[in-house]
């Protein structure tokens, strides 16, 4: 079972967005949602793993182009923990972009400590 989180783009035509905070390992879907003519545009979903002293560390996992016409794209992660952004590579035109991540559920033992920030 999935459950369903804030968007970490939405409505948007360019910059980084929210990021998805997954403390423990989890399954993640990607939702990639593209909203009126849209003729260009693409989606970096990225995770960082871990801090280091220099900073954060963003790895490219997959570039998805927006589809057009309300259409629906979507990107699956294995199971895995650390920072996720949805961060709009190619400005979005004619339209935007929204990208919503669901995320597969904890132990029922364990508090839930997933959020997007």
């Amino acid at each position: 079972m999935m459950r369903v989180l804030k968007p970490l783009q939405d409505k948007a035509t360019t910059g980084a967005g929210k990021k998805l905070v997954l403390p423990e390992p989890r399954r993640v879907r990607f939702l990639i949602r593209g909203e009126g003519p849209v003729s260009a545009g693409a989606v970096t979903i990225e995770c960082c793993p871990e801090s280091t002293k220099a900073g954060k560390f963003w790895m490219e996992l997959a570039t998805i182009p927006v589809p057009a016409d309300s259409g629906l794209a979507q990107y699956y992660t294995e199971e895995a923990s650390g920072l996720f952004r949805a961060r709009v590579s190619q400005r979005v035109s004619n339209g935007t972009v929204t990208v919503t991540p669901l995320v597969s559920r904890g132990r029922p033992d364990r508090p839930d400590r997933t959020k997007v920030v």
